[in-house]
């Protein structure tokens, strides 16, 4: 650290030297930045899962660049070193398998102003286990005409079969957070027991007219609209073809959205004017859920003071989260409760045909790919160019006769 501020020093040095040499020597006689200790303590808070012995702990101040790593042990204390001051983002989190299942331990804490020697910093750490089902790859920042026009029509999202167990995906909601994009102004929300839920701006539904099974290794797609975007009529210059995707939120608000070989979703929460889902291409926080009754869009919520219409869900139906935000300086700015996702994932811009696609964790003997879910997509996410269905030879569930 200390030879980072001192490069600093030198080119400032030199700035100054083109300005006058009694500026250059109040310079070089400044007294050289001093690093930080910070001290984190953990508390956990992890119901009837097993504790871990130990977990990894991550500051990150994401406007220099800079990160320091360490461990602390289950309910400990850790004192940290090496901190350049500033504003920071905390997370403590690990992984452990106990009796079959893979348990997922987490907490954060955000914009953290760590200027003051020996700060401590407390981090409630919550568990989850590793959802069957998991959001493999999302394309949801558009595309660019062959003019150089925005194209958003394209975004898909892509939900796979994680594990060794046949899986239903009949009823399986998707919904998009509230607030729509990261930002720094969050919502308060009524009611003492607030922290248990998330709060849905739009929820679809896949129909419960019938079983939807889905194999290990196989996935679905939720396509905005189902159809080839390469067509001379949509976007010629768009990444995909999205005409064998299993489902698509069809709205008809113009001749260009037809109605698809893809299953139709049921628009379960939709308070907006305009019945139709474009969601932003700056990343939204999903979810994806079975609910436990049926969702009546009646029963909304608004922040307080606000009026806005939102529908809550429990934090303990939600099958898995991610975090996408606008770029990488918006990580911070965190909308899902670290429990579910103590990062985020971004390609970094809009209309760049880039995708978040999960990292591969191990191959199976039979080929099968197992994908990394540690309730971090800071970590468990990649960008891709382009964005592709099925990346990785996932299959297509059979029931899906038009693929």
């Amino acid at each position: 650290m200390k030879n980072i501020i001192k490069i600093f020093a030198g080119v400032l040095g030199t700035i100054l030297l083109f300005t006058s040499c009694e500026q250059f020597q109040e310079a070089n006689s400044a007294k050289e930045v001093q690093s930080l200790n910070t001290i984190v303590k953990v508390n956990l808070n992890i119901g009837t899962a097993p504790a871990p012995e130990a977990l990894n702990v991550k500051l990150i101040n994401y406007t220099e660049r800079y990160e320091v790593n360490t461990t602390v042990s289950a309910n400990g204390t850790v004192n940290v070193g090496n901190i350049i001051p500033g504003i920071y983002t905390i997370t403590v989190s690990t992984e452990m398998n106990h009796n079959g299942f893979t348990y997922n331990y987490s907490g954060n804490a955000v914009n953290i102003d760590l200027v003051t020697n020996n700060k401590q910093i407390e981090i409630e750490v919550g568990a989850s286990k590793s959802g069957a089902l998991v959001m493999k790859e999302l394309y949801y920042c558009g595309s660019r005409t062959p003019t150089g026009g925005s194209y958003f029509r394209d975004q898909f999202y892509e939900i796979y079969n994680n594990s060794e167990v046949v899986q239903n995906v009949k009823g399986l909601c998707i919904a998009q957070l509230n607030p729509l994009t990261a930002t720094a102004n969050m919502p308060v929300w009524p009611g003492d027991d607030a922290s248990k839920f998330v709060y849905a701006i739009t929820i679809w539904q896949v129909p419960l007219n019938k079983d939807y099974l889905l194999n290990p290794g196989e996935s679905i797609i939720i396509a905005q609209m189902a159809d080839d975007h390469k067509k001379s009529n949509l976007n010629p210059t768009s990444p995909v073809n999205l005409l064998s995707a299993e489902f698509e939120t069809l709205v008809a608000t113009t001749s260009l959205i037809l109605d698809n070989p893809a299953i139709n979703m049921y628009m379960a929460f939709w308070p907006a004017p305009t019945a139709q889902w474009l969601s932003t291409v700056f990343g939204s926080a999903f979810i994806i859920y079975f609910p436990t009754e049926t969702i009546n869009p009646n029963n909304f919520v608004s922040p307080v003071g606000l009026t806005s219409k939102n529908y809550k869900i429990s934090i303990d139906q939600i099958v898995d989260a991610v975090e996408l935000v606008g770029n990488a300086n918006q990580v911070q700015l965190k909308r899902v409760p670290a429990v579910l996702d103590a990062g985020a994932a971004t390609v970094g811009g809009t209309y760049l045909s880039s995708s978040v696609a999960r990292k591969i964790k191990t191959t199976l003997s039979d080929g099968r790919i197992i994908y990394y879910d540690t309730n971090n997509s800071s970590n468990d996410f990649e960008v891709m160019n382009p964005p592709v269905i099925r990346r990785y030879d996932a299959k297509a569930p059979s029931w899906n006769t038009w693929k």
